[in-house]
């Protein structure tokens, strides 16, 4: 089960708060692991904030008030950015790796100063840290229903501003109200 380019929706079995309501994009998944990003959880960050410690300037910048999100808790201090793309990953950023046909996943600071510079006009996402998983870990979370497991569509990652956990939920037909934390226990 390969669940690169599929969303992780938490589920009332989830035991760790880290992770509650959360909904991951799994940008990679392979024998070694699994990497994803939650875009549910907003931060306290702003993106005005990060160009300012990263001293780029931000005179150009549309919407300097772009909201960041809390990607997960390992690398909390690193930038990750989920953005549209119609390239592959290595012929667009310094860093970036390819989730999909139209998503790419960079880390380089290269498109922090093109998105500053008003530059890249297509959409995306910043989130700070990242979720990870060792070899298995992924697979037994989900075997004992701590994750529901949905495709992605890209209007639920770039252009929700609202709760995406219950957008994401909606994509599957379900409502919250339909889990019980006794999923799959007949």
């Amino acid at each position: 089960m390969n669940l690169t380019n599929q969303l992780l929706i938490a589920t009332p079995e989830m035991q760790d708060e880290r992770f509650h309501r959360a909904v991951i994009l799994i940008c990679e998944h392979n024998e070694h692991g699994a990497l994803g990003i939650n875009i549910n959880l907003p931060s306290h960050v702003q993106f005005d904030e990060i160009l300012e410690s990263l001293q780029i300037d931000e005179a150009n910048l549309f919407d300097p008030e772009q909201s960041v999100y809390e990607g997960g808790p390992v690398n909390t201090q690193c930038g990750f950015i989920l953005h549209q793309s119609d390239k592959p990953a290595e012929l667009e950023f310094e860093s970036s790796i390819q989730v999909s046909d139209s998503i790419n996943l960079t880390t380089s600071k290269d498109i922090i100063r093109a998105i500053a510079n008003n530059q890249f006009k297509r959409n995306w996402l910043m989130a700070l840290g990242c979720a990870t998983w060792d070899a298995g870990q992924l697979e037994q979370e989900v075997a004992d229903h701590s994750w529901l497991i949905t495709t992605v569509q890209d209007d639920l990652i770039f252009n929700h501003k609202t709760d995406r956990w219950d957008q994401a939920l909606a994509l599957m037909g379900v409502q919250a109200h339909q889990l019980s934390g006794d999923i799959g226990h007949a």
